[in-house]
């Protein structure tokens, strides 16, 4: 297999490594999604998981464009796709912002919402809804909040370091555009940017279920002082696009385990975006 095939088809297995939803402990552990909730209530999920989802779709979107002969910015791009993702998780567009179209993954996920099917954890993207709610579009050059060194945003780097056909300075390029988006302290900045070359050197070998030492080190560097649970969210995620065998949870339609099963469509939403990822991707 061709690196770029192995790497497009390690997009499936990264992002569902990145669902491992879990039931709200009480009132207080409530989502900020709106929705019905069934007998068990929602599961719920990291929002920046959630933002991970629209980062790469919004990247799927510049990638058809291109595979079209079309010119599309990428930082636009992924700026339309985090307004997606604002609007997903307060349930409008940021005053003064454009509002794009929707798109295949935000409307499923929005119907997951209005089920009940998930919510996200209270408080987990504060930081990056904050440095969305300007409605304007931030740069590398001029990024928001620049003093901030919320790293639950890394996880925006990983789907960049996924996109093949593109050269390393590019692709450390498009880290720093989609953490300019809310972010532009430089140690984060640079922490995105070797975190999306992680992913790509890990995503674009033979399968291991385990990280070599020397990524090891690396994945070390990058998530010294992160949040507990991204941190877990993030060796899942390198441990996928390393090819290993994936989690009972996360191992595709038909696994068995209740964690699977409550998060049946989620990951079908998974399914459909990898799908489109693949086709919009494959060699022509």
């Amino acid at each position: 297999m061709e690196t770029a095939e192995i790497l497009i088809s390690r997009l499936r297995p990264v992002l569902a490594a990145g669902v491992e939803p879990s039931r709200p402990g009480g009132p207080g552990d409530a989502g900020v999604l709106a929705g019905s909730r069934g007998a068990a209530g929602p599961i719920v999920l990291h929002a920046e998981v959630l933002h991970q989802l629209c980062t790469a779709d919004g990247l799927m979107e510049l990638l058809d464009w291109s595979r079209q002969g079309l010119g599309a910015d990428p930082l636009a791009c992924m700026w339309l796709g985090s307004l997606r993702w604002y609007r997903l998780i307060t349930g409008s567009y940021p005053e003064n912002a454009p509002q794009p179209p929707a798109r295949p993954l935000d409307q499923a996920l929005q119907r997951l919402i209005l089920q009940g099917t998930f919510t996200a954890q209270a408080g987990s993207a504060a930081t990056s809804l904050r440095g969305l709610a300007h409605g304007q579009m931030a740069y590398p050059s001029a990024p928001a909040q620049p003093e901030s060194t919320d790293a639950t945003a890394l996880l925006r780097a990983v789907p960049v370091g996924l996109v093949p056909y593109i050269d390393a300075s590019m692709r450390r390029a498009w880290a720093r555009q989609t953490m300019a988006l809310t972010h532009g302290h430089p140690e984060l900045t640079r922490k995105a940017e070797d975190l999306a070359d992680l992913v790509h050197l890990l995503a674009s070998g033979a399968p291991s279920d385990v990280l070599p030492d020397a990524a090891a080190e690396r994945q070390q560097k990058i998530t010294a002082g992160l949040d507990d649970d991204v941190a877990a969210i993030l060796d899942r995620q390198l441990l996928a696009a390393a090819g290993a065998a994936p989690a009972a949870a996360a191992s595709g339609p038909g696994s068995s385990g209740s964690t699977r099963q409550e998060g049946q469509s989620v990951y079908a939403v998974i399914d459909e975006l990898a799908r489109d990822w693949e086709e919009v991707t494959r060699a022509r």
